[in-house]
């Protein structure tokens, strides 16, 4: 990286962004300024709503770490968000199985203490494509969606 440094500017540059890709290829997870651009009024849309299917992924995945790591609600707070999620995906989908508030707690507790972020929209389409697609569906279609960065 020095000798590219020593060659231009540019070529510093180019450098520098390729190191950073080598050393944290997802983004989201290493940067300040992109928690601070981050888009989370899918998630707030998602637990507003309920969803049809996927409900111990979008938990595990998303809800979980956005209630504790980023909206910084104590375990028990969040226990009666994930509560109020549940019953809005029973009301208004049907969907009404047990969820036990062991789990739930011991979710909130592991990405409390892993300090994990939510997953974007664009890493659950990429890690969970039929998960991405319950969402979308749930946000009203992908120009809905505009969480994707």
């Amino acid at each position: 990286m020095a000798e590219a440094c020593k060659e231009s500017r540019d070529a510093c540059h180019q450098e520098a962004e390729a190191l950073l890709k080598r050393l944290c290829p997802d983004p989201g997870f290493c940067s300040l300024a992109n928690e601070a651009r981050r888009d989370y009024s899918w998630i707030e849309v998602a637990l507003k709503r309920g969803v049809p299917d996927g409900r111990h992924r979008l938990i595990l995945y998303v809800l979980s770490r956005y209630l504790v790591n980023v909206k910084g609600l104590s375990t028990s707070d969040a226990i009666e968000e994930v509560r109020g999620f549940l019953d809005r995906c029973c009301k208004n989908y049907g969907n009404c199985s047990k969820v036990y508030d062991s789990w739930i707690r011991n979710v909130l507790e592991k990405v409390k203490t892993g300090g994990w972020k939510p997953w974007t929209l664009e890493r659950v389409k990429e890690k969970d494509p039929d998960l991405y697609g319950i969402i979308v569906k749930v946000l009203g279609g992908p120009e809905q969606a505009k969480g994707d960065n």
